[in-house]
């Protein structure tokens, strides 16, 4: 078989990267997964999970997600914040219906589900284990870099021991396995954590039924001042006004960091508790509050070992009720990648990694459309600045300044910026939708970007020379 493209992967990202190749140009594709189907670690996630951003500006360019939901909301679910937060059987359904009925009939892709990459183009059946060399004339799509370097809760092996006769489980079988208990111990602190306790307590679970193992705190974004929706334009631009503003005037990140809080862009679980972690992960403040409900919290680190005794931690002990059912929810999907990272275009390899905070879908098409129209390698770089995972808000500072840049090459591509004006997954779009001559105030809004933006670039190598001369 001979293919234009390669593409490894067939999880969101890839398929993203894929809508827009076969949209911008005439090639053939060949894409590779080991999962039976499309939409990579969707299939596997847990019953219960959510975007937890919105999907005006989640999937693939040429199709909207949810477009009657978001027509039809309620005043009420916009305020709430959760009328644009699809369930994992809609994300599903979005792209298992785009793989059958809009690629593949075009002829030009080749799907190889249960199959993996081997190198070189030729693949292997994870069935029958038979094997097909596929020549690519133009370039492998490394879409699964995340997935081969990550963890999902429904694989992952815990770091900890667990001893016999002790019930442990992925957040995958709660729903199966809960009703057969009375307590719940919930490990793990991060956005998984923050599901599986709000699960149980939407159950009806009493909180104190619930034990929760923090080993860090968490800065969350606050979700009502990021609805991607005109009727919030001034509530969600000032939002990042506010943003730039502690960017450019905070001395070190944990300057930084209470700016954000006060500005209400960010908030926290526990207000006595200081956060040194920061994932990016959005939450509302009906959420935070029912998850203060849980206050049996038990900070002493990682845990080590669970015996039905006790669960031992790096920093102490506790004992918990004999019939505790323990959910591991400590599997991480991004991982911080250091300066050896790969570039995004890479001779005769792309890797679709983010080049704009939080959006990888955003990224890998606006790659597409770099890859499609944009062939100058300069040009090509200035625009694909990596913005990495990160664990903390000093690491995320990082990577902002270069977002910042990535933007700025953006603007001075003329077809960039023209794709970028209706693209369905640059999120601007939606939220200034409508917007007109006559919105005066908006516009001047909207002006406080650029000198903001300037003052946030010169002083984030202040923060993060702060920062380093600390550490060291």
């Amino acid at each position: 078989m001979k293919v234009d493209y390669l593409i490894s992967g067939a999880g969101a990202t890839g398929l993203s990267f894929l809508d827009v190749i076969l949209s911008e140009t005439d090639a053939t594709v060949a894409i590779v997964d080991r999962r039976d189907a499309p939409g990579g670690h969707w299939n596997d996630a847990y019953p219960f999970v959510r975007l937890h951003q919105s999907s005006s500006f989640y999937g693939v360019c040429s199709r909207p997600m949810n477009a009657r939901r978001d027509r039809n909301a309620t005043r009420d679910q916009i305020d709430a914040g959760t009328f644009e937060l699809s369930r994992k059987s809609e994300v599903l359904h979005y792209f298992h219906d785009l793989m059958e009925n809009t690629y593949l009939p075009t002829g030009r892709v080749h799907s190889f589900p249960m199959h993996e990459h081997l190198g070189g183009g030729r693949i292997r059946s994870l069935m029958s284990g038979a094997e097909t060399q596929i020549e690519i004339e133009r370039k492998l799509v490394n879409a699964g870099f995340w997935g081969d370097l990550g963890s999902i809760p429904a694989t992952h092996t815990p770091a900890f021991e667990i001893g016999e006769g002790v019930a442990c489980i992925p957040p995958n079988a709660l729903p199966h396995r809960a009703p057969n208990h009375q307590n719940y111990c919930v490990i793990g602190a991060g956005k998984t954590g923050m599901d599986t306790v709000m699960w149980l307590l939407d159950q009806g679970v009493a909180p104190d039924r619930i034990s929760w193992v923090r080993a860090n705190d968490y800065w969350l974004f606050q979700r009502e001042k990021l609805l991607n929706h005109p009727a919030f334009f001034e509530t969600t631009i000032q939002a990042f006004l506010d943003e730039l503003a502690a960017l450019g005037t905070a001395r070190t990140a944990d300057e930084y960091s209470e700016k954000m809080e006060a500005c209400g862009m960010w908030h926290r679980i526990d207000a006595t508790v200081w956060p040194t972690r920061f994932h990016a992960a959005v939450c509302s403040t009906r959420e935070i509050e029912a998850l203060r409900r849980v206050t049996n919290v038990i900070r002493l680190g990682h845990v080590r070992a669970i015996t039905p005794d006790q669960m031992t931690l790096a920093e102490g002990s506790v004992t918990l009720p004999a019939d505790t059912l323990y959910i591991d929810c400590t599997a991480r999907a991004g991982v911080v990648l250091g300066d050896d990272a790969p570039p995004v275009f890479d001779g005769d390899t792309i890797n679709p990694l983010m080049i704009r905070p939080f959006q990888p879908l955003f990224s890998a098409a606006l790659i597409a459309f770099l890859e499609a129209h944009v062939p100058d390698e300069e040009t090509r770089r200035n625009c694909t600045r990596v913005t990495n995972f990160h664990d903390t808000p000093a690491q995320y500072i990082g990577q902002a300044r270069n977002a910042m840049m990535n933007q700025y090459a953006w603007s001075q591509v003329p077809e960039v910026k023209a794709w970028l004006d209706k693209c369905r997954l640059y999120a601007s779009n939606h939220l200034m939708k409508g917007l007109g001559p006559e919105d005066t105030d908006k516009f001047a809004q909207l002006s406080q970007f650029v000198p903001l933006t300037m003052a946030a670039m010169q002083n984030i190598p202040k923060i993060l020379a702060h920062e380093a001369e600390t550490q060291g």
